[in-house]
């Protein structure tokens, strides 16, 4: 499984998606964009609640 996205990538990653949405023309498609940046941002808060994840290889 690939490594978690750090908390400054997942803000990129919103970024990316807002700034998309913002210029779009086809309403569907900026729905969907900014249907996927309040997933992320759900992901975010989540990720800031528990804290810090520890790398699986450490479990056991």
């Amino acid at each position: 499984m690939s490594p978690l996205k750090s908390q400054t990538q997942v803000r990129a990653e919103l970024s990316e998606l807002i700034a998309e949405a913002v210029v779009e023309t086809d309403d569907a498609r900026r729905q969907g964009l900014l249907v996927l940046a309040d997933h992320w941002s759900d992901i975010l808060r989540r990720r800031k609640a528990v804290g810090p994840v520890r790398d699986s290889h450490h479990y056991g």
